[in-house]
């Protein structure tokens, strides 16, 4: 694992952390941890990670979990021009 990918997982409440391997949208088969990666690779908008992952992208059921690890990311790196 990258080191940002590691900081990233590190910050993230602890909900957030868990199943990490299994789908986050269901319809599209995203695993989170593909999510995460996209946007700690610079995607800072939902319709980015929907571009990039196809994730929420479907009925988006998932939406508001994306956009949760999207506001638990981004605010970590609210520095970084990347970000939110």
């Amino acid at each position: 694992m990258s080191e940002p990918l590691t900081t990233a997982l590190t910050s993230l409440p602890e909900l957030l952390k868990k199943d990490l391997d299994q789908p986050l949208c269901v319809c599209n088969q995203v695993i989170k941890l593909d999510i995460i990666k996209t946007i700690v690779a610079g995607a800072n908008t939902l319709e980015q990670v929907q571009q990039q992952t196809y994730a929420s992208d479907g009925n988006g059921c998932c939406r508001r979990q994306v956009e949760s690890l999207l506001k638990h990311l981004c605010e970590r790196d609210s520095a970084d021009a990347n970000c939110c």
